[in-house]
């Protein structure tokens, strides 16, 4: 991709290749581009839909009405019940159905009424913004296609700072065609316009408020080289074949998950930040809780119904109404914070890690109640005979350390009341047991995997579909022996008999780019296996990309079971997991020797 250097409009020598047939519009920018029409509005229409991609202080934006189709995206939010209401609105900003902004020679394509939701909502309102796509095709073959942006304001002052100042933006993209399309022969001029390879130009402009004088400032000057530059990256990245391989929002809708985000971040931010008495920087922290506590009470409204808190007397008394939740654990929950959001939010439940941590002694004593000091043992773990003698010893009762009560219980089997909703966010060694102790106890869970721990806690290099799965046989003697301090490890198993000679252990740089190609991540690895332990014990695996300030954000949630599992006897299902545990080489006196460590705080903790 050739580097972005737009031709800068408004020196006083500078001539735009192209115009708006309008006195009123103010050309800035102008850059050459190979991308046809079609890519120029798909991209103008994904950018209208996401304007974080331009602006961190937003969120998203909610479509309130969009004219293909003719009908509203999104009545929720939507003041605008038909279309009369429409044309109303366009109205009295002056737009116009046909020739908004007096663009003569320019037909209406479609038109778009979307609401700019910001991050901050106590710093910044939001606002709402018709976008409307014209095109015009000259006698020589010359096709226009322009993109208005209008934001729905009477003065400059009505503007939020994530808005430009001025009365409205437009993108102009140019495209000459070559001799044949401009026949009469409509199928060959389409299959020309999307499939010969041409030049082309792309603009912005501004228009100005009466009240804004020239010179532009430099902050007008810089947002019109941002917008332009991410208008140009994403239509020639779309034109040189790139994808989108990240897919988020796929089990619930984005702006339910933000909005709820929102309201958490507005009532418990302060509070958890003000009070963090850990070393670590509290902001990634609680705002990750937070993302993570949104996401999972709508997945909750989803699965259990909407409900509302009963009127209690104090915090710890407003529980949620309905009678379906069946309460939720988080093993592991580090410092307590999602535990913390969740029972404040009326959600019943509790926590438990290896290591007490400083936050919950800065909880309410209601809320460091159901926060626990435990080790968890899994029942599996528990039946070997390697365990059964490791307990017999005494050495399980070795575990006890002095911040614990001396009559109270140090280490947990996993199994919970059924249907319990399991939380296993960045819980490492207990991670691949997630969907396994679910299963034994009839529960949803949700997982967010982070470090790569096999089943007996030991860190290791996940298997994956790459390797079929074999956890313990393959990975630990492929993988873990041959990883050096330099990060080279053995390949020879990436390669196929027609792709000629590769060095079988080495850099991954030394490798050619289709070899390094077939490796996938020790993360997405994880990710793959976890998904795979899922599926093997029935669970339907649906897998989410959170919107967390973290890279491990790969959610998986097992809410459902597939035909033929949910009505398993327990015995069958504890027979299921005892047979992976065994195929995977899990070793209960590992597991407890790993314990110690982290109750002696050697072990990493989130």
């Amino acid at each position: 991709m050739a580097i972005f250097e737009p031709a800068n409009l408004t020196l006083a020598a500078a001539r735009p290749s192209h115009w708006l047939p309008h006195e009123l519009w103010l050309p800035i920018l102008e850059h050459a581009c190979d991308f046809t029409p079609q890519i120029f509005e798909d991209v103008a229409i994904n950018l209208i839909k996401n304007p974080n991609l331009n602006s961190s202080l937003l969120f998203r934006a909610d479509i309130l009405y969009d004219s293909w189709g003719k009908e509203l995206s999104d009545t929720h939010y939507s003041t605008l019940p038909g279309p009369c209401e429409v044309y109303a609105v366009l109205e009295k900003y002056g737009i116009r159905r046909n020739d908004p902004l007096v663009l003569g020679g320019f037909e209406v394509q479609r038109t778009l009424i979307r609401s700019m939701i910001p991050r901050n909502p106590q710093l910044d309102k939001p606002i709402s913004q018709t976008c409307q796509i014209l095109r015009s095709v000259g006698p020589q073959g010359l096709v226009k296609t322009v993109v208005i942006h209008i934001p729905h304001v009477i003065t400059v002052d009505d503007l939020p700072w994530y808005h430009p100042r001025v009365q409205s933006i437009a993108y102009l993209h140019t495209w000459q065609l070559p001799s044949p399309a401009r026949s009469p022969n409509p199928v060959a001029a389409e299959y020309l316009l999307s499939h010969t390879p041409h030049s082309g130009t792309i603009s912005l402009h501004y228009r100005l408020f009466p009240t804004e004088l020239l010179p532009l400032s430099q902050r007008l000057f810089r947002t019109a080289h941002q917008l332009l530059s991410t208008l140009y990256r994403h239509g020639q990245g779309q034109m040189e074949g790139y994808t989108k391989r990240v897919h988020h929002d796929q089990l619930i809708p984005q702006q339910r998950v933000q909005d709820t985000y929102t309201e958490l971040k507005r009532v418990h931010a302060k509070r958890l930040c003000d009070n963090w008495v850990e070393k670590t920087e509290p902001s990634k922290h609680v705002f990750e809780d937070l993302s993570i506590a949104a996401f999972l009470i709508e997945l909750w409204k989803d699965m259990y119904g909407d409900s509302n808190r009963l009127n209690g007397s104090t915090e710890q008394d407003q529980i949620r109404t309905t009678q379906n939740f069946p309460g939720f654990v988080d093993i592991g929950c580090g410092n307590g914070v999602l535990v913390d959001v969740l029972l404040r939010e009326g959600y019943r439940g509790w926590g438990f890690d290896a290591r007490k941590r400083k936050t919950w002694s800065t909880f309410e004593p209601w809320v460091a109640a159901n926060l626990k000091q435990l080790i968890l043992v899994p029942q599996p773990l528990s039946e070997m005979q390697s365990l059964s003698k490791y307990a017999d010893s005494g050495l399980l009762s070795r575990l006890k350390c002095s911040s614990i009560a001396a009559n109270a219980p140090i280490w947990h089997n996993g199994l919970f009341p059924t249907g319990t909703f399991i939380i296993s966010n960045h819980a490492d060694e207990l991670t691949p047991w997630t969907p396994l102790l679910a299963s034994l106890s009839s529960s949803a869970f949700l997982a967010i995997p982070c470090c790569s721990h096999n089943l007996s806690g030991a860190k290791f290099r996940a298997p994956s579909v790459f390797n079929s799965y074999q956890a313990d046989y393959l990975a630990p003697t492929y993988f873990a022996a041959n990883i050096t301090k330099s990060k080279s490890i053995a390949l020879a198993v990436a390669y196929t008999e027609n792709e000629g000679d590769q060095p079988e252990r080495g850099n991954l740089k030394d490798l050619s780019s289709k070899a390094r190609s077939k490796q996938p991540s020790a993360y997405s690895s994880l990710c793959d296996w976890v998904c795979h332990l899922t599926s093997s014990v029935g669970y339907e695996v649906e897998k989410e990309m959170l919107r967390l300030p973290s890279t491990r954000n790969m959610g998986i949630v097992g809410r459902r079971m597939v035909p033929g599992f949910a009505a398993q006897a327990q015995e069958t299902r504890a027979e299921r997991v005892m047979g992976i545990a065994i195929k995977e080489g899990a070793d209960g006196k590992a597991w407890v020797e790993r314990a110690k460590g982290l109750v002696a705080g050697k072990g990493t903790g989130h």
